[in-house]
């Protein structure tokens, strides 16, 4: 997620390096955190991904972002958070997710721009048990809390100004027991004017789909402020 890329305007954050430890989360190196776990050391090690950012948890002056920031930035909320993109090749990386169709779509009939792939933009979130509802159970709106930031961090690569949620359907799969860690994806699958049309899931450490959800954001025509993971 790049500042500098004027093509893919996304969130307001900065990129961070593994030793710097100005980002305000709770673990205070987040990628050794994550490759200290083999299945996620895995995913960081393909060379497909790139851009690998540790996620700015710094509360902002005008208070935009406290749920994320503040609310959930702890020992026993979110614990870590860091985010990559994956290049999509071809319909054949549908083997790297059990999602249904989250790696279809794109080209240019789907509204696609060469100089502005789809990209899948990943998170790796490590969740504490105060996100719980039922003891021991991840709270059932947090599924949709997690896959609309990373959908819609997804959609604003794809707009100058980024956009705004207009619709949004979670699919459950499987209860997310806690504490553990997760990857969320998110992905555009197709663009039409000023519609973007996103898929996303949760997934657990060997691969299995928690829960999926597809929505579309509105590109915005002026900067009035963004989320970001």
């Amino acid at each position: 997620m790049s500042s500098q890329n004027q093509q893919r305007q996304g969130p307001a954050i900065k990129p961070h390096s593994a030793s710097n430890t100005n980002h305000n989360q709770y673990i205070k190196d987040p990628v050794a955190h994550f490759k200290n776990m083999p299945w996620a050391n895995a995913l960081l090690s393909d060379p497909a991904i790139f851009e690998t950012i540790v996620s700015d948890r710094r509360p902002l002056p005008s208070g935009e972002s406290n749920f994320v920031r503040r609310v959930m930035n702890s020992g026993t909320t979110v614990r870590a958070c860091i985010t990559f993109f994956r290049v999509i090749k071809s319909h054949k990386d549908q083997q790297i997710t059990k999602a249904k169709n989250l790696v279809q779509g794109g080209g240019a009939s789907d509204g696609e721009d060469p100089k502005n792939p789809f990209l899948l933009f990943n998170a790796l979130l490590d969740l504490g048990e105060d996100l719980c509802s039922y003891a021991g159970t991840m709270h059932g709106g947090l599924f949709g809390v997690l896959m609309d930031e990373v959908m819609g961090t997804a959609a604003n690569f794809q707009s100058e100004h980024g956009a705004y949620t207009a619709r949004f359907t979670t699919m459950y799969k499987r209860p997310i027991k806690l504490p553990q860690a997760v990857l969320v994806r998110g992905r555009v699958v197709r663009k039409e004017g000023r519609k973007i049309f996103v898929r996303g899931c949760i997934e657990d450490k060997d691969g299995n789909v928690m829960a999926e959800a597809e929505g579309v954001w509105v590109a915005m025509e002026k900067n009035v402020g963004r989320s970001q993971l």
